[in-house]
């Protein structure tokens, strides 16, 4: 039986990182607000669940203590030359007023999260302001200062669960990867453009875990202009066989909404519709999930499709229950057609499909070889 958590906070928009910066906060307020337009919050099984700040104890159990401190000062002193090896106080991590409160509530989102799942029943648990992938236990990198994933990750491993982490965002989760290598208590799948074309130019079918953690480390780089017809093909040969093979406890998502063929810092063709078939494929396979929102560049693209990934996680038809009020759309082009539904699948032709389904099929086959006898398969 579904019992789901909308996690969420006022706060996480009240912060700024500047007109040229690409991570904008205020889409947590713009899912929020279409999930109340579209009806997907009014459920007896669903709850608005906020968060409170992780302490910083907790937020210890992935980073390092001294990084943490830097990361605390930092947040109200702009400059120290501590922060220069933190990768803090660049372009790419800005230092904004309170940024420690912000990050230190994000993680305590995604903590929440594991408490519902654990301790309250709850089945799917969704934190849209989660999902920072990239960041290591001593440094901030990648728009992420800190790992709530990680967090997440350490936490429930104490309590003795496994855990498969699917990635999903068009991003590599190196900061996963790169902490949990070596570990065979999580299964870490990461789907993502190739790091021949994106930041953070790793995530190679190649790199599948050393030691005892060898097999457990899934890389799907997609080559630039991938469409929804391969990306499918791939999440379907891979994900649901190891999942089956590993039976988690719980699974972590990163459901990165930077797939989205329009947004500005990726380079793959699809649309909203791989991604929400691949959402409702993983909360069919899994026990509990905690969904995290991940990038999205492309604020109203990101906005909705998280939402229709809510939706679809609890198998709600979205509704308007503004249609015909005066003013048109609220927030934006929410598509073409102007309403919340999943876009048809964008496929492309010609020489660039040829090329890049044959370039994931070469990937697929060498998963299959490499990585599927360390499972059982």
């Amino acid at each position: 039986m579904v019992k789901s958590a909308f996690i969420y906070s006022e706060i996480f928009s009240h912060y700024d990182f500047g007109p040229l910066h690409p991570f904008k906060t205020s889409r947590a307020q713009i899912v929020y607000e279409l999930c109340h337009r579209y009806h997907l919050l009014e459920r007896p099984w669903i709850e608005i669940r906020k968060p409170e700040p992780l302490t910083f104890d907790k937020l210890a159990s992935f980073h390092d203590s001294e990084y943490l401190s830097v990361l605390q000062a930092a947040s109200y002193n702009p400059f120290s030359f501590e922060m220069l090896g933190c990768g803090l106080g660049t372009e790419e991590n800005p230092i904004i007023e309170g940024l420690y409160d912000l990050i230190a509530l994000s993680a305590g989102a995604t903590y929440l999260g594991t408490q519902l799942l654990t301790e309250e029943g709850f089945t799917i648990a969704y934190n849209i302001f989660g999902g920072f992938h990239h960041a290591g236990r001593s440094h901030a990198e990648g728009f992420c200062y800190i790992n709530d994933a990680g967090i997440a990750l350490s936490l429930l491993l104490e309590k003795g669960l496994k855990v498969a982490y699917l990635d999903l965002d068009a991003h590599h989760g190196n900061g996963i990867q790169d902490a949990f290598y070596r570990d065979n208590r999580v299964l870490k799948i990461s789907l993502h453009e190739s790091g021949k074309t994106l930041y953070p130019w790793s995530g190679y079918e190649t790199e599948i875990g050393e030691g005892a953690g060898k097999g457990f480390n899934v890389n799907i780089p997609l080559p630039r202009g991938t469409d929804d017809e391969t990306y499918l093909y791939a999440f379907s040969e891979i994900v649901p066989p190891l999942m089956e093979a590993f039976a988690p406890d719980i699974t972590i998502g990163v459901f990165g909404a930077d797939t989205h063929h329009t947004d500005p810092l990726t380079h793959l063709n699809m649309s909203n519709h791989s991604l929400c078939r691949a959402v409702n494929t993983i909360v069919e396979l899994s026990q509990k999930v905690l969904a995290l929102g991940g990038g999205g560049y492309n604020v109203y693209t990101a906005a909705r499709t998280w939402s229709l990934l809510w939706s679809v996680m609890n198998k709600i038809e979205p509704e308007d229950v503004y249609l015909g009020a005066v003013g048109g759309m609220m927030y934006g082009p929410e598509t073409e057609s102007g309403s919340l539904e999943e876009d048809a699948p964008s496929i492309t032709s010609g020489a660039l499909k040829e090329s890049t389904h044959k370039e994931v099929e070469r990937v697929v086959d060498f998963i299959k070889g490499s990585v599927f006898p360390h499972v059982g398969i």
